[in-house]
């Protein structure tokens, strides 16, 4: 037989900052959460699943006896500011993709267990399936919603991952922790685009980090708050005071070039982030947003990789690119706008390279 805390301590020792147990009962309150922002249009579309699938764990298995949730840190960068060319990403992107970087810590706990338990059943989540992640750690005890949606944990604040194992073992259920934000709303004020409407109240469709991983057109009034994010945007986290100053990190990890990015074919590519949490929505989104981010520092210095942009085969590149030329006064950038205006065959392009010369024209 296994114990709670030899489960918990096995876990922990294996850099997972918090562990946490729960029944696989209906997450009620959620149900009613996820209906309301469902009303609103609040959400972004990359949910998976049905509201039940992602509220009933039971649905997914029906031998599940507990779970065990867990959290993981990761870096918090504080140059969200870049010098030069460069544009930033989220610290959840750094490093190893925490998908699999977190299973496999998940997958060795579990052969832990199946040594100790005969019969032992289990599935894992790390983001990957319907169940909700946060609900499962809020539930658990891992940690407690902030204002800004994100589980805060008192050891590690809200940089964390998080996952979770469905198992067949009865476990008793940790008890969830009493925590909340006080009077402080600094991620509400923080959010450029003000996807934090209220206080626990998200609109996924104004929410850089989702806007990073859209596909397609990114809209002509968000760009501009977009600022250098290439993938992700950690300014909720980096302005909340759960998260210490003392354990943001001051390196240049998190800087990416942006003419490279533009530059770069599949090739490297693949050699550079295939393992990282970037390489899954892949080389095209993220040069538009590396254009974007161009147009934001609207230094002339980035003109070289904005014609590159122009003539790429992808339309949203294209007319991306022609926004952020736009964005760069002088009279190469006229130019460069008037011979895309010569050459250009689609309509979505030329709507763009159009809306950019009469930018420029009233500046």
């Amino acid at each position: 037989m296994i114990t709670k805390e030899q489960i918990r301590e096995y876990i922990t020792q294996l850099g997972v900052c918090s562990v946490g147990f729960t029944h696989p009962g209906p997450f009620e309150r959620l149900e009613k959460v996820l209906d309301e922002r469902r009303s609103s249009g609040y959400l972004s579309g990359f949910e998976k699943g049905s509201l039940q699938e992602r509220c009933c764990p039971c649905v997914h298995y029906d031998w599940v006896r507990s779970i065990i949730a867990v959290a993981y840190p990761y870096a918090l960068y504080q140059n969200m500011q870049t010098m030069g060319l460069n544009g930033t990403i989220s610290g959840s992107a750094t490093g190893e993709d925490y998908h699999r970087l977190l299973k496999s810590k998940l997958e060795q706990s579990a052969g832990y267990i199946s040594e100790r338990v005969e019969g032992f059943r289990y599935a894992i989540m790390v983001d990957t399936g319907p169940l909700a992640d946060r609900e499962v750690a809020c539930r658990s005890g891992i940690g407690w919603y902030g204002k800004n949606c994100s589980i805060i944990t008192p050891s590690s604040g809200s940089g964390v991952f998080l996952g979770e194992m469905l198992t067949n073992l009865e476990l008793e259920p940790d008890s969830p922790l009493e925590g909340d934000c006080g009077r402080c709303t600094r991620c509400i004020e923080n959010c450029p685009t003000g996807a934090l409407v209220k206080p626990y109240t998200l609109d996924a469709r104004k929410c850089i980090s989702f806007l990073t991983q859209k596909r397609g057109v990114i809209p002509r009034e968000i760009r501009g708050k977009m600022g250098t994010s290439v993938y992700g945007c950690d300014r909720c986290l980096l302005s909340c005071p759960h998260n210490s100053s003392s354990s943001l990190c001051k390196g240049e990890e998190n800087s990416v070039g942006l003419e490279e990015l533009v530059n770069m074919d599949r090739t490297e590519f693949d050699r550079r982030y295939r393992h990282s949490a970037l390489g899954w929505r892949g080389l095209n989104l993220l040069k538009r947003n590396a254009v974007i981010a161009l147009g934001n520092l609207g230094d002339k210095k980035g003109l070289g990789a904005l014609k590159t942009a122009l003539e790429h085969p992808s339309p949203t590149i294209r007319g991306h690119a022609a926004w952020a030329v736009g964005q760069i006064d002088g009279e190469r950038a006229r130019e460069m706008l008037t011979e895309s205006l010569d050459c250009e065959k689609n309509e979505y392009v030329l709507k763009e390279v159009k809306a950019a010369l009469e930018g420029l024209a009233q500046s």
